[in-house]
């Protein structure tokens, strides 16, 4: 006998007796329904990612100088960098769903003033996610890795732990999914009327100053390419965020 299908009404209000849109069990039924959709997501993307875990790392090896080579320190460390490796693909291939699944446990406590200002944002979320990763592994990986493999490369013959150099890799691409979540925080701010493009653009001198610290803070190297590159990044996405708030009268 077939078993019947979870479905997303029966389950909350069996965890929470029918009441779950206004006491704390109903509230937990629908949190605990949304983190299952999410687990299966992620879990289902970790099993295609782990197939395809040897062709992302060359992906990633693929950014090191030419002629560098990797090797194992020690037994497994290759295991761990796929597992590794898939879980962080997974989690960029999931992302949407569970961001969907934060907006749809958000949603219901939210005015309809707010619903409007914030929801739509949740498809934008992803996509500059996808653009920060774009943008780090073909303009900030390239001279960062270029840096630290050529600094004073003739000194000693450099052979490279595969381990760390993925960490380093696949961080810096997380890293610039994130900072380029920027515009987003800006437009639901902006559109709560919690800030105004005109204070946004006031602060311009301090901005400017905080680009450049937070770039020599997220990148791991003093090369002042790689820094200009991320602080220009961030800059433009400030400046072009307000002066899109600007156009809407915010």
């Amino acid at each position: 006998m077939p078993e019947p299908k979870l479905n997303r009404e029966d389950y909350i209000q069996g965890q929470s007796g029918g009441s779950w849109l206004h006491d704390l069990e109903g509230h937990l039924g629908e949190l605990r329904y949304r983190l299952i959709i999410s687990a299966a997501a992620l879990g289902l993307a970790c099993l295609v990612t782990f197939n395809y875990s040897e062709a992302l790392i060359r992906f990633l090896q693929a950014l090191a100088p030419t002629g560098s080579s990797f090797i194992q320190l020690k037994p497994g460390e290759v295991f761990l960098c796929s597992l590794k490796i898939s879980v962080s693909a997974a989690i960029v291939i999931a992302l949407p769903v569970i961001l969907w699944q934060i907006r749809g446990f958000i949603k219901p406590g939210l005015s309809e003033t707010e619903a409007r200002a914030i929801l739509p944002l949740f498809w934008l979320s992803p996509f500059f996610f996808y653009l920060g990763i774009v943008f780090a592994y073909y303009l900030v990986l390239p001279p960062l890795l270029a840096f630290l493999f050529g600094f004073n490369s003739g000194i000693v013959e450099s052979r490279y732990g595969l381990e760390h150099y993925l960490d380093l890799a696949s961080s810096m691409l997380i890293i610039c999914g994130v900072v380029f979540q920027l515009p987003v925080i800006m437009l639901i701010l902006g559109l709560l009327n919690l800030v105004t493009s005109r204070a946004l653009l006031a602060l311009w001198r301090h901005v400017i100053l905080i680009a450049f610290i937070a770039a020599a803070v997220l990148t791991p190297t003093p090369d002042p390419l790689t820094m200009s590159i991320v602080a220009g990044a961030l800059l433009g996405l400030y400046f072009t965020t307000a002066g899109i708030l600007r156009v809407f009268g915010k």
